[in-house]
């Protein structure tokens, strides 16, 4: 693995791309294209779920970043962290709304 914090970072960039995706946002445009999607198996990872997207942000980051060195049980730990963390930054942002 890259470095001990790349779960955060992924997070944070995972978190912040769903919020863009919000109407009126910069990327609204994407987000009202993948809401026309009947199917939830794609509609959600691409960004219709906060957890899924945010999954799949780690799916992909750690193949990539672990190509030469890769390890099942890392690569699971490292996603879990992931989701985790998106969840917990939510809770915090939204905390009492």
């Amino acid at each position: 693995m890259h470095g001990m914090l790349d779960f955060l970072k992924v997070a944070i960039v995972a978190y912040v791309f769903i919020l863009l995706t919000e109407e009126g946002m910069i990327f609204g445009w994407y987000g009202r294209l993948i809401q026309k999607m009947k199917q939830d198996w794609l509609y959600k990872p691409l960004g219709g779920c906060m957890a899924c997207f945010s999954g799949q942000c780690a799916l992909w980051y750690y193949l990539i970043a672990n190509f030469h060195s890769y390890n099942f049980f890392d690569h699971i730990v490292f996603i879990s962290a992931v989701i985790l963390t998106v969840l917990f930054i939510d809770k915090l942002i939204n905390y009492g709304t």
